[in-house]
């Protein structure tokens, strides 16, 4: 018998990466409304952000790697929503490091999250 570490898997499930965003949609909703909406009411716009997570499950980096958002709020809301991500938590498993692709769309009343892989 051998004990052998266990293999990293390339990725993680896309059900628990949507799971994690739904866990926090509410801290998203927050950032747009309190950073953006409330200086510019008209800010409106798709952001994406780039995470990379740790096979711990820990947010390494998270930056904005693509925004439509324009005008007085901006750097704000994109900020905000990045300091948040870099507190999320991912399941722990023998996943290799990976970059998860978020993109936003951020509209008044209603904020609409859905998410790639690159």
């Amino acid at each position: 018998m051998s004990l052998m570490p266990q293999q990293a898997d390339s990725v993680r499930p896309d059900s628990d990466i949507r799971l994690v965003a739904l866990r926090h949609s509410s801290e998203i909703q927050r950032c747009y409304e309190t950073e953006g909406l409330r200086v510019n009411p008209g800010l409106s716009g798709t952001i994406e952000v780039e995470v990379t997570v740790a096979p711990s499950g820990r947010v390494e980096d998270a930056a904005v790697s693509a925004s439509g958002l324009s005008g007085i709020g901006r750097r704000e809301v994109e900020s905000c929503i990045t300091t948040t991500m870099r507190n999320w938590r991912f399941e722990k498993g023998p996943y290799s490091p990976e970059t998860i692709v978020y993109p936003f769309n951020l509209v008044r009343d209603r904020g609409v999250m859905s998410n790639t892989r690159t």
